[in-house]
Parts: structure tokens; sequence; C-alpha cells
């Protein structure tokens, strides 16, 4: 599926665009929070700058298909919730990941997106399975893949490190297509 077609996603109550297309000072207080960074293990932005270039880097990615990065946004009064990527695809196989701000978390925001994402994916990318990496401190997170259909993968034990979290232990859910 060209990327094109994939920049702007209208789902019932949201929009899901490529970053290009979304505010990059909403992106950057996402990706500058300590706290939502640390639960999935990547550095914050040091400045719109840094922000900058993520967008930048995103919507190149998409461009050749390489990952998809939307913003999440609501369709009526166009406030930005967070992100949702699809990427690392191999052999039928692809991860999602998500991060939403802390003032929109526990609202229900990703329990809508996450099955019609994984539905596109399925549908219109031709993944046959979906990964998900999360912390395993993060009992939200899981919460939302587990009553997603996600199953734990049992096998997986990584660990991240970073500035902000020495030492992360992180889990693995998988889906597979119906």
């Amino acid at each position: 599926m060209a990327a094109q077609q994939l920049a702007h996603i209208t789902l019932t109550e949201y929009e899901l665009r490529f970053l290009n297309t979304v505010p990059a000072r909403q992106v950057y207080q996402l990706r500058h929070n300590r706290a939502v960074a640390a639960l999935t293990g990547r550095k914050i932005d040091h400045d719109l700058a840094d922000t900058a270039r993520f967008i930048y880097q995103a919507f190149a990615a998409a461009q050749h298909g390489d990952y998809f990065t939307w913003g999440i946004m609501d369709r009526k009064t166009d406030t930005f919730y967070g992100l949702v990527q699809l990427w690392h695809f191999r052999h039928q196989a692809a991860d999602v990941g998500y991060e939403i701000l802390p003032q929109w978390q526990h609202q229900g925001i990703m329990r809508t997106i996450l099955p019609q994402v994984a539905n596109l994916a399925f549908t219109q990318l031709a993944v046959k399975c979906l990964y998900a990496v999360t912390g395993a401190i993060n009992y939200p997170s899981r919460q939302l893949l587990e009553t997603s259909g996600f199953q734990l993968d049992q096998n997986y034990h990584e660990t991240f490190a970073t500035k902000q979290q020495p030492a992360l232990l992180m889990v693995r859910y998988w889906l597979t297509s119906a």
C-alpha cells in the first residue's frame, strides 16, 4: 500500500495523521516527557529541533514504507493525544507501539485505536503477526494489550537501559491475524 493512502486515516472518534501534519510543539510535549520516555525505554527530545528531526525521519520512513508513525488526533477538537506506530516489518510480521500524553492516559483512547491499527496492519499491509514490547512494570499497557487479544511471549526477556532508566525489563506480546 502506498504511503499516501496511509497519511490520513479517519476512525470513528479519532484521526491518525502522519506527523508532518501535526503541530511539532504538540509532538514535542510528548517526546520531552520523561515519564512517558521512561516507560518506553527511549530517550527524551531535549528541544524542538530534536522533535523536528524525529518528525522528518518518521515522514521519510513512511515514504519508503519502512515504518509508519501517526499522531492521534480528536476528530472534533483536533486535540493531539499521542502517537501510534507500525515498524520493524519483517517476514509478514511487524511491531506496534504507542505513547499517550499523561493527561490523556486511562481515557480509553488506545483501547479504541489499537484494534483498528492491528486490523489495518493485517488487512492492508499483509502483516500476519503483530508484536508489542512494553515495560514489565507498565501494567496499564500490559492490560491494554491483553484485553486487545495480544498474548504474552513467555520466551522474551530483554532489558533496556537509558539515562532515565538504568535497567528496564521489557516484555513482548503478540497477536496474529484471524
